[in-house]
Parts: C-alpha cells; sequence; structure tokens
C-alpha cells in the first residue's frame, strides 16, 4: 500500500469521479483508475459502487475513510521531517536572551520563526546579559543574544555582532533631573540610579553602579517601568524606551554622556554555529536593529 494510492483514493472520494479525481492530481484517468484498482487488490475488498461515471463508497470504503486521513497526515509529516533534516535546519534549538528588545518584536521575530520553520522546537530563557556567555560556555544554551560584554577568554564559541544599540540616559519626565539645563556628576550621585543586577559567583550584585544608591534588577523592563515610575534613573537601551519617549513618559536628560553605545550580539555554541534557523534568526535580529535604528 503506497501513500500514493491512498491520496487518489481520498482524492476520489472528495471528487466522486475518477476524472474529477485526474484533473485535480494532474494525472491521467488511466493512472488514477490504475492506482485505485491496485489499491482495492491489496486490501482485498472493493471500495467504490460504480454507476456510470459516478462513484459511491461501499460499507468498507466508508469504514477507511477516517484512518486513510490518517495514514496520510503521518506520511505528510515522515516527509516534512526529513526535507527538514536534510535542508539542515535544527531540529530543536535553545535560546538565551536579554531583554534589551521589546517583547512585541521578539514574539513576531519567533512567530515568523516557526512559520519557517514549523518542525524546530524552541525553548527560550531569559537572563540578564552578563549571564548569557556562560549559558553558552556551560552548554545550557545553544545561542544567546543581547547586550553583551566582550568576552574575556576564547572558547568553542561563534560571536556575531548584530547592531550597535544606543543607550540613553533617562529619567521621568516630571524627574527633577529633567528639570535640569545641565546635569552633572554630582547631580546624579544625589539621585537614585536604577541599574542591572546579575548573579556572580553565586551571589546577586549590582552591575558597576556609579552611586552607592542605587535600586539593581535583574531585567531592563523592569528598570524602565521603574523609572517611568520616578524610582529614579537609569541607562536604557533606545529599542526598549522608543514608546516611553515618544509619549513623553521618559526624558533623556541633559548630561555629557547621556547617549552612547553598546553591541547587541549573538554568541553561537560550537552545535548551533552554521544552523540554518540560527542563521536566519541572526539576520531577522539585524534586520529588525537596522530598521529601529533608522
Amino acid at each position: 500500500m503506497k501513500t500514493s494510492q491512498i491520496q487518489i483514493f481520498l482524492t476520489i472520494v472528495r471528487f466522486g469521479t475518477v476524472a474529477a479525481a485526474a484533473r485535480e492530481l494532474g494525472r491521467s484517468r488511466t493512472t488514477v483508475s490504475t492506482a485505485l484498482a491496485a489499491l482495492e487488490d491489496e486490501l482485498g475488498a472493493q471500495l467504490f459502487e460504480r454507476s456510470g461515471n459516478q462513484l459511491q463508497l461501499t460499507a468498507v470504503g466508508h469504514s477507511i475513510v477516517t484512518d486513510c486521513q490518517r495514514f496520510d497526515q503521518v506520511a505528510g509529516q515522515i516527509m516534512a521531517r526529513c526535507e527538514h533534516h536534510l535542508s539542515g535546519a535544527e531540529t530543536a534549538l535553545r535560546i538565551g536572551r536579554d531583554d534589551s528588545l521589546p517583547e512585541s518584536a521578539w514574539r513576531r521575530i519567533l512567530q515568523r520563526l516557526k512559520q519557517r520553520f514549523p518542525h524546530t522546537s524552541i525553548a527560550v530563557y531569559l537572563a540578564s546579559p552578563r549571564e548569557l556567555p556562560a549559558l553558552v560556555e556551560n552548554q545550557s544554551v545553544d545561542v544567546c543574544y543581547g547586550l553583551m560584554p566582550e568576552p574575556t577568554t576564547e572558547g568553542y564559541e561563534w560571536r556575531r555582532e548584530l547592531a550597535d544599540v544606543r543607550m540613553l540616559t533617562v529619567a521621568a519626565s516630571s524627574h527633577p533631573l529633567c528639570e535640569l539645563e545641565r546635569v552633572t556628576q554630582d547631580d546624579l550621585v544625589m539621585h537614585t540610579e536604577i541599574t542591572l543586577a546579575s548573579i556572580r559567583d553565586m551571589r546577586l550584585e549590582p552591575e558597576s553602579p556609579e552611586t552607592a544608591n542605587y535600586l539593581a534588577f535583574t531585567q531592563y523592563e523592569l528598570i524602565r517601568d521603574s523609572v517611568i515610575d520616578g524610582a529614579g534613573w537609569a541607562d536604557l537601551p533606545l529599542p526598549l524606551i522608543r514608546e516611553a519617549l515618544a509619549n513623553g513618559e521618559l526624558t533623556t536628560i541633559h548630561h555629557r554622556s547621556a547617549k552612547w553605545w553598546k553591541v547587541f550580539s549573538s554568541l553561537e555554541s560550537e552545535y548551533a554555529q552554521g544552523g540554518a534557523v540560527v542563521g536566519w534568526l541572526g539576520n531577522e535580529l539585524e534586520t529588525y536593529l537596522a530598521d529601529v535604528a533608522s
């Protein structure tokens, strides 16, 4: 019993005649009739009652329609998975990332990824930028994306710089720092800094705060929301705060170092390097970041 025979049987069921099924399949009537006869011979059962050009399912023919539909579906899945493997696409991919890009952007990109590679399973882990390289080094994830620090040692990972991301020093529009025509370092020290934190040597520590008065979180989104609430000032990536800047919730303060850059990059493990899905995802993120910067 061949998959093509089952497909022909189901097409005849759908269209009611050999001629209509042949047109739908782009085959000759003889080919379709011969395949149906071969299937009936193999099953040892007549599947259709013939009345002129019209065909009506017999009782046994009717009883196997659902099973044939499942057979066709499973065969299609087997073919798709084999094609997926031969294309070089990863079967499963573990992704680590920070939240320097908006969640809405990640959702759209991952939705397109699943449409492009429907048989690749994806697991995503959210971490602070400084924690990401260790996740790849320890093989906890296959690839990571974010505003990671430059590597201090050379390993078997491959780093790809995707874009320079503008960092801005911001505060809520009602914050006292936004009322100053010129903000000095002493002015910053007078107010609470909201900064990133990460796990280092099993301890949660802030990442180089400029003041002794700080709030530290492991996610940029939590920092952004606290700044909007007026809790303090912070350095935040432009893609994450564009909307808040546009609607006036946040303002860039007038400090000489209020605008600077970080590199958004990917770090690929030896396993992930050169994979079709990883390559596609890197290109999508690169395109998105170029659009945001323009």
